[in-house]
C-alpha cells in the first residue's frame, strides 16, 4: 500500500535545519525496499520538504502519477525492482510524468547507472542524477538544489522570433544580424590564437537574440547561402581589421552541409581573404562532421580545393556523428573540436575520460589540432591541458562578444592566465 508523509520526525535533534524554499515540494519514491523508502522519506522531510509519498511498485507509480491531480515535482526511482524494474518505469514515466524532474538510485554499478541516464535524457527526461544506494543527506541535498535552480529555468521558457523572408532579409541588409567572436587560446600558455564568429541577431526590439530564436526561420527561409556569405564576410573584414591593428589571429566560421554544395566557395572564400589582407592559414571553415555522409562528390571537390590553397578545415563537434575516424581517414582536414559533452563528462566518468585521452594521442599522431569545446571551469582546463590537448575554448576563457571587446577581453584573460600560470607553480 502507498503510504505519504507530511512531516516525520527529524532524523536527529542535532539535524539539520529544513530549508523553507522546498516546503512546497512533492516527491514520490519508488523502490520496493521499505527501509530504504523510510530512510529516504525522514532525510527529504529534515531538508524541508513538504510532501513525500511511497510507492512499492512500478505500476503502482505509473498508475498514481497518470491519475494525479497534482503533479510530482520530483520522482526517485530504483532500477532494481520485481515484476516492473525501473528502466520499464521510467520508460513509461517519460510519456506520462513529463513536468517531473527524476533520479535513478541503484546499488548497481556505475556504468550502469550512466547508461540509464543516457537513455532518460534520450528520451527527454529531465534526470538531475543518478545515485547509488545507500543515500546521504548531502546527495539528496544537492539534488534538491538542481531541482529548484532547473525549475527557475524551465519556468522562463524559450521564445523563438517568428520572422519571415522579408523581415530576415531587412535583418541582413541593415546589419542586424552579425558574428559575435569567442576566443580560442593555447591550453600550453593562454595565447589568444584566434576566435570562433558566431551568430547574434542585434534585434531593435528584443535586444541580443542567440541562434536558438531564429536560425532555424533563417535557414528555412531560403536565405541559407546569403546568410552564409555574410558571416563570412563580416567575419573576415573583423579579423582583417584586428590584423592591421597588430592583431593577427585566426578567425573560425562555421558552415552548413548546404554550402558545400557550392561550388564557386572557394572562389568566394579566397576573395574575401584576398580583400581583407588576410592569410590563408587564418581563416578555419568549421562544418558539422555529422553532415558529411550524403553525396560526396561536390563537398570533397569543395573541401579539396580549399585545403590545397591553405585555408584551414575542421569537423566540428567531434565524436557525436557516425562517421568520425572516416572523416578524418578521407578529407583533408588540419583540426577537430572536441564537443563539450565529453569535456564536462570526462570530469565524472572514466570511460569517457579515458576515451578522451585517447582521441587527443590519435590526434597528435595524425598531426591534427584539437580544440576543447565546453571549458567552464580551471578543472576542465588543467586536464585538457595535461591531456596535450591544444586549443581551448569555452566560458572559462571568455563569452562570445563583439568584434571591438576583444580588446578589454584580452587584457583582463593576459592577468588571469598570469594567475593561473602562478598556482600551477606553487601547488605540490
Amino acid at each position: 500500500m502507498p503510504t505519504s508523509t507530511s512531516r516525520p520526525q527529524p532524523l536527529s535533534p542535532a539535524g539539520p535545519e529544513p530549508d523553507r524554499a522546498y516546503d512546497s515540494l512533492a516527491v514520490l519514491i519508488v523502490d520496493d525496499d521499505p527501509c530504504f523508502c523510510g530512510l529516504t522519506t525522514r532525510m527529504f522531510t529534515a531538508l524541508g520538504v513538504g510532501h513525500v509519498q511511497v510507492l512499492h511498485s512500478g505500476q503502482e507509480a505509473l498508475t498514481l502519477v497518470a491519475s494525479a491531480t497534482q503533479p510530482f515535482d520530483l520522482i526517485v526511482c530504483d532500477l532494481d525492482m520485481p515484476d516492473m524494474d525501473g528502466i520499464e518505469t521510467l520508460r513509461h514515466m517519460a510519456t506520462i510524468a513529463k513536468g517531473a524532474a527524476f533520479v535513478v538510485v541503484s546499488a548497481a554499478e556505475q556504468q550502469i547507472l550512466r547508461t540509464v541516464a543516457e537513455l532518460a535524457k534520450a528520451r527527454g527526461m529531465r534526470l538531475l542524477g543518478s545515485l547509488s544506494k545507500p543515500l546521504g543527506m548531502v546527495a539528496l541535498g544537492d539534488i534538491l538544489n538542481r531541482l529548484t535552480a532547473s525549475e527557475q529555468t524551465t519556468r522562463r521558457p524559450f521564445q523563438r522570433v517568428q520572422a519571415d523572408r522579408q523581415r530576415l532579409e531587412q535583418a541582413l541588409d541593415r546589419n542586424e544580424i552579425i558574428p559575435w567572436f569567442q576566443p580560442k587560446v593555447s591550453l600550453q600558455d593562454g595565447t589568444l590564437k584566434g576566435v570562433e564568429a558566431l551568430v547574434r541577431w542585434q534585434h531593435p526590439q528584443l535586444g541580443v537574440l542567440t541562434p536558438g530564436a531564429f536560425l532555424d526561420s533563417l535557414e528555412g527561409s531560403g536565405l541559407a547561402d546569403r546568410f552564409a556569405e555574410h558571416m563570412l564576410r563580416h567575419a573576415l573584414e573583423q579579423a582583417g581589421t584586428w590584423a592591421r591593428q597588430g592583431l593577427p589571429i585566426g578567425v573560425a566560421v562555421n558552415l552548413s552541409v548546404g554550402e558545400l554544395d557550392r561550388l564557386d566557395l572557394p572562389e568566394l572564400v579566397l576573395d574575401l581573404i584576398g580583400q581583407n589582407g588576410l592569410r590563408a592559414s587564418q581563416v578555419t571553415l568549421e562544418v558539422t562532421e555529422s553532415g558529411l555522409m550524403t553525396d560526396i562528390t561536390t563537398p570533397f571537390d569543395v573541401i579539396s580545393r580549399l585545403a590545397m590553397k591553405g585555408v584551414r578545415l575542421s569537423i566540428d563537434d567531434f565524436g557525436t556523428g557516425y562517421s568520425t575516424i572516416q572523416q578524418l581517414v578521407r578529407l583533408p582536414f588540419t583540426e577537430f573540436k572536441v564537443d563539450m559533452s565529453f569535456v564536462r563528462g570526462a570530469q565524472e566518468n572514466d570511460r569517457v575520460r579515458i576515451v578522451l585521452d585517447s582521441t587527443i594521442a590519435m590526434a597528435r599522431k595524425l598531426s591534427l589540432s584539437v580544440v576543447g569545446e565546453g571549458i567552464e571551469n580551471r578543472d576542465n582546463w588543467m586536464m585538457l591541458k595535461a591531456m596535450g590537448c591544444d586549443l581551448a575554448q569555452g566560458f572559462f576563457i571568455g563569452k562570445p562578444m563583439p568584434g571591438g571587446e576583444l580588446e578589454n577581453w584580452s587584457l583582463d584573460w593576459a592577468r588571469r592566465v598570469a594567475a593561473l600560470s602562478h598556482e600551477q607553480e606553487v601547488s605540490p
